[in-house]
C-alpha cells in the first residue's frame, strides 16, 4: 500500500514544495490523491511589465537623495508579490518583468526572482533588462533554465554565456523563444536549438556578438524573426537558415547585401522584409518562387521603383516607405487586403483583383496641395470599392482648392472611404481650403485628428467651429453647379479618446478627436 498517499493534503503539499518542478508535476499521475493535491496548487500570474503603480513610482523625477528610497520601494513591491513562492509550490501562468539595471543596488535579486519562478511549474517567462549606455552586461546564469514546463521564454538585455543550458537539459515543451538585445555567441544559438527541439517560433532581435548566424533545422520550426542591430559592428557576416518547414519569416536588415536566399523556403506563407537595398527584380522573383506566399510586407525598401508581379495565392500586400513607387501593376485575384504608405501615390496604378475587402492608404505629401492634387487623389480612390482608412500626414506648407479649376466636374464626393485620419498638419496651411478639398474628394463616416503634433490643436478647434456651428447660406453655392460639403452634411458627433503607445514603461499618450459625420 502507498502509505505516503494516505498523508493529509497539507503534508503532501509540503512534500511538493521540496521537489524539483518536473518531479512535482509528475506526481499528478501517481494516483487520484496526488492529482487532487496538484490541482489544488495556487495559480499565479506575475506581470510587472504592466504594473502601473510600479511604473509610476519609477518614472517620477526625484532628487538623488531619494533614489535609495525609490529602489527599496521597487524591491518591496516585487518581493511582496513573490512572498508566497518562498513557502509553497505554485503553477505560474506568466512571470513578466521589465526593469532598468540602474533601479537596483544589487542585481543578484534578479537571479532570486527568476529562481523563485522557475522552481515552480511555470509556462511563460518574460524578463527584459534595460541597460544604460556604457553599463556592463548582466550575465544570466544557466541555472535559470531548469523549468522543463516552460512553453514561452522571452529574454532581453542579458549576456548569455556558453554553456547556457545546464547538464544538457532539454526544454521539450518550449514553443516560443525570443532573444532581444542580448549578447551571445554562435555556439549558444546552436546549443539553444539542440536543447529546444519543439520550438516553433524563434525571434532574434538585435542580438550582438554573433558574426556567423547558423540556425539549425527543427522539426516544428515554422516562424522566424531576425532583426539586425543598427550598429555596423554587429552586422552578421553570414546567415544560414536550415528550416525546410518555415512558414513565416520577418527580416530587418542593415544596409548591406541580403545574406540568405529566401526562395529556398518553399512552404513560406508570410514574408516581411525591412531592407533598404532590395530591388524590383528581387521582389518579383520572391513572389514567383514562393508558390504558397499569402502575405507580403515590404518596409523602407528605398531602392524599389516598381511593384510588378502576379500571384494567385497572395491575400495581403503591404508597402511602407519614405520613398514613393512610380508604378504598381499587380494581378492578384485573391488579394483581400492592400496597404500603401508613402509620400505620393504612384504615377501608374493597376491592380487586378476581385476579392479586395480592406484597403488602407497613408500619404505624406510635402509639395503644394493644389486642386489637381485633390482631383488625382479622388481618381485613385474611385478605383476601390471600399477604402477602410485614408491617413494623411501633411508636410506641405501651402495649399489651394479652387472650385473653378475643376472644369465643371459634377461627380459627387466618394462614399467608398470609411474613415479619414489626419496625423499632422502644418500651421501655415489654409485650413478652410484643406477641409473643402478633403470633403469634395470624399464623404467619410469619421474624420479624426491626432493631437500629438503641436499645430493639430489649431486644426481641431477650426473643425469644431466649422463643422459644429455650420450654417448653410442659401446663396453659398447658387452660382456654382458643384455644391460644397455643407449641402450634404446632416449630423455630426464629436468624441475624444486617449491611448498609450510604446513599451509599458513609457508615459507616452496620444489623444484623438473624432468627428462622426452623417451625410
Amino acid at each position: 500500500m502507498d502509505q505516503i498517499s494516505q498523508l493529509p493534503d497539507p503534508i503532501l503539499l509540503h512534500i511538493l514544495f521540496f521537489l524539483p518542478a518536473k518531479d512535482a508535476a509528475q506526481t499528478s499521475v501517481l494516483s487520484k490523491t496526488w492529482l487532487k493535491v496538484w490541482n489544488s496548487l495556487p495559480l499565479f500570474t506575475f506581470d510587472f511589465g504592466q504594473n502601473l503603480s510600479l511604473w509610476k513610482l519609477l518614472s517620477t523625477e526625484k532628487e538623488e537623495s531619494e533614489q535609495a528610497d525609490v529602489r527599496d520601494a521597487f524591491l518591496n513591491i516585487i518581493d511582496g508579490s513573490l512572498v508566497n513562492l518562498r513557502v509553497q509550490k505554485a503553477i505560474i501562468e506568466k512571470f513578466r518583468l521589465f526593469l532598468k539595471l540602474s533601479y537596483l543596488r544589487n542585481v543578484s535579486c534578479i537571479d532570486e526572482w527568476i529562481r523563485l519562478a522557475t522552481n515552480n511549474c511555470i509556462k511563460e517567462l518574460d524578463v527584459h533588462i534595460k541597460r544604460q549606455y556604457g553599463e556592463d552586461w548582466y550575465s544570466l546564469p544557466g541555472t535559470t533554465f531548469t523549468a522543463k514546463s516552460l512553453i514561452v521564454l522571452r529574454l532581453g538585455g542579458f549576456k548569455l554565456d556558453f554553456p547556457l543550458i545546464v547538464d544538457h537539459m532539454k526544454l521539450t515543451k518550449l514553443r516560443e523563444l525570443s532573444l532581444t538585445d542580448v549578447l551571445l555567441e554562435e555556439q549558444t544559438i546552436l546549443e539553444i536549438c539542440s536543447a529546444c527541439p519543439a520550438v516553433e517560433d524563434l525571434r532574434l532581435i538585435r542580438c550582438e556578438g554573433v558574426k556567423d548566424l547558423l540556425i539549425s533545422d527543427l522539426p516544428r520550426f515554422i516562424k522566424l524573426t531576425i532583426h539586425q542591430s543598427n550598429e555596423i559592428t554587429w552586422e552578421y557576416r553570414s546567415i544560414r537558415i536550415q528550416a525546410v518547414n518555415l512558414q513565416s519569416l520577418e527580416y530587418r536588415g542593415c544596409n548591406s547585401e541580403l545574406k540568405f536566399d529566401v526562395t529556398t523556403f518553399k512552404l513560406l506563407k508570410e514574408l516581411s522584409i525591412t531592407f533598404e537595398l532590395i530591388t524590383d527584380l528581387v521582389v518579383e522573383n520572391l513572389v514567383s518562387e514562393l508558390p504558397l506566399l499569402e502575405k507580403l510586407e515590404l518596409n523602407f525598401c528605398f531602392k524599389l521603383v516598381t511593384l510588378k508581379f502576379s500571384s494567385c495565392m497572395l491575400r495581403q500586400l503591404t508597402f511602407r516607405s519614405g520613398k514613393s513607387l512610380k508604378e504598381i501593376v499587380i494581378a492578384a485575384p485573391n488579394l483581400i487586403r492592400f496597404e500603401y504608405g508613402a509620400r505620393k501615390l504612384p504615377d501608374i496604378f493597376s491592380m487586378t483583383t476581385s476579392s479586395l475587402q480592406e484597403c488602407y492608404l497613408k500619404l505624406m505629401p510635402s509639395d503644394h496641395l493644389s486642386t489637381s492634387w485633390f482631383q488625382k487623389l479622388k481618381g485613385y480612390l474611385s478605383r476601390f470599392k471600399q477604402l477602410n482608412l485614408l491617413v494623411l500626414s501633411i508636410d506641405s506648407t501651402t495649399n489651394t482648392f479652387i472650385v473653378e479649376e475643376l472644369n465643371g466636374t459634377l461627380s459627387c464626393p466618394l462614399s467608398v472611404v470609411k474613415h479619414v485620419k489626419i496625423k499632422k498638419v502644418m500651421e501655415s496651411l489654409n485650413f478652410e481650403t484643406l477641409l473643402d478639398g478633403l470633403l469634395w474628394t470624399c464623404h467619410p463616416e469619421t474624420l479624426s485628428i491626432d493631437r500629438t503634433w503641436e499645430h493639430n490643436e489649431d486644426f481641431v478647434q477650426f473643425l469644431r467651429e466649422k463643422l459644429m456651428q455650420r450654417e448653410i447660406a442659401t446663396v453659398c453655392c447658387d452660382s456654382r453647379r458643384i455644391k460644397c460639403w455643407r449641402h450634404y452634411l446632416k449630423e455630426i458627433e464629436v468624441e475624444s479618446s486617449t491611448r498609450q503607445y510604446g513599451n509599458p514603461s513609457s508615459s507616452s499618450r496620444v489623444s484623438t478627436v473624432c468627428f462622426k459625420l452623417t451625410w
